[in-house]
């Protein structure tokens, strides 16, 4: 095995487990990014605060609920997700829903680089009047961003490692800052004037992360043991990602802006911002670029590591070219096909053969069971979305198709036991 594989074809040996705070700081690195305070900053601009209190603590706990699930499969069976999906569906199967886990991982690695780059691009216009070459930023960026994704858990733990504590110090400067300026009577009484619908708060809360949760595996495998997955998966779903919602939610209420990056370093070191909003970005794609060089080994026998570096390849280009700001609806409509295969993987985790490297081309009970739970996710989707929006059921679509595909998967298995 090649010392940066990340034993992408074998099971976690257990002299390479980690405990459940080394995982969480990983996810947390992951967390603390320019969507996350999109994200955030958005629902704390629609919601009032208890309002934004209640739904980010519901999405919390649904995600909670899902991410400790598929955290205790990838525990237990020490297998990344594309493995899984091998045991799962069949190694035809498999390489099917490993094309479609890397589009979606790859794409969102474009997506976040092409942000970030945008990013940077005025930042340094407004600090210096110097205008960077969009296309050598997203070059660099993007090359920088390969190496650690390239080398495995290892690197992405120590760059979580450098990156963690300065972001955490740059959010707790704007909180005092808020809290040293501003009233907190008026976050506790501020009215939204375009408010955002509970249901909605809540699909976003979730909808943000349950790729992510479904996809858990890729990391939980490194869990010494199936509590240490639950504690991290826990800490990390129900407790860190709501938080920090939260914090950035009433910094957007207290300083009146969406713009909360700008509030984490004071203004006379504004230089700063680059760092942090480098470390952000880079820290969270390495999650899009590792899991989708991890889902790429189902489809052929090259090397995780060169596999990631060539899934970079192809994100840089999807940002030079423009293509990646056009994809945000195809992305989010793809999270409706990844978001069910944790449903089938929760209900078939007592199933799982210890073996992963089936031979079965195709196993058709749980492919039926991610295929509907995939199409009743597109059927529930809005039509601004690229769904068809035919009817509601959670009002998340991406719930909607795990519930589906997990609810189908449990009643397939007890009709083949009857028969």
């Amino acid at each position: 095995m090649e010392s940066h594989d990340d034993f992408a074809r074998t099971k976690v040996e257990s002299g390479s487990t980690r405990p459940w705070w080394y995982l969480l700081i990983i996810e947390t690195g992951v967390l603390i990014s320019i969507p996350l305070f999109i994200i955030g900053g958005e629902l704390g601009k629609g919601l009032t605060f208890y309002d934004l209190l209640l739904s980010t603590i519901l999405g919390g706990v649904i995600l909670g609920v899902i991410g400790l699930l598929t955290a205790r499969l990838g525990a237990r069976t020490r297998c990344t997700t594309a493995l899984i999906a091998k045991s799962t569906f069949g190694h035809n199967g498999a390489a099917i829903v490993g094309f479609i886990l890397a589009l979606g991982m790859t794409g969102w690695w474009a997506v976040q680089t092409e942000m970030f780059t945008k990013a940077v691009i005025d930042l340094v216009f407004r600090l210096s009047g110097f205008t960077l070459s969009r296309e050598i930023t997203i070059a660099v960026a993007g090359a920088l961003m390969i190496t650690t994704a390239a080398l495995g858990i290892k690197a992405i733990g120590k760059l979580a490692y450098i990156a963690v504590p300065l972001l955490v110090l740059g959010i707790s400067y704007a909180l005092s800052t808020l809290f040293s300026t501003s009233d907190s009577t008026q976050i506790l009484a501020y009215v939204p004037n375009k408010p955002i619908p509970f249901g909605a708060a809540v699909g976003t809360v979730v909808g943000g992360w349950i790729v992510g949760a479904s996809m858990n595996a890729d990391y939980a495998r490194f869990a010494r043991n199936t509590k240490h997955a639950i504690a991290y998966a826990l800490a990390h779903y129900s407790f860190n990602y709501p938080l920090l919602l939260i914090v950035c939610g009433v910094m957007a209420i207290g300083f009146n802006t969406n713009d909360i990056v700008s509030h984490l370093v004071p203004p006379q070191l504004s230089w700063l911002l680059l760092v942090l909003m480098m470390l952000a970005t880079w820290a969270a794609n390495d999650c899009n670029l590792y899991s989708s060089s991890l889902s790429l080994t189902v489809l052929t026998g090259a090397s995780r590591a060169k596999l990631a570096i060539l899934a970079g390849i192809a994100g840089i280009l999807l940002a030079e070219f423009r293509l990646a700001q056009n994809m945000v609806s195809f992305l989010v409509l793809l999270g409706v096909f990844i978001a069910p295969i944790g449903g089938v993987f929760i209900v078939n985790d007592s199933n799982m053969e210890s073996e992963a490297d089936e031979t079965t081309a195709f196993k058709w009970v749980p492919i039926s069971a991610w295929l509907t739970g995939a199409f009743i996710g597109v059927l529930t989707t809005p039509k601004e979305a690229l769904g068809l929006g035919l009817f509601k059921i959670t009002g998340i679509s991406t719930l909607d198709a795990v519930l589906v595909a997990a609810a189908l998967m449990l009643l397939f298995q007890k009709i083949v036991k009857h028969r």
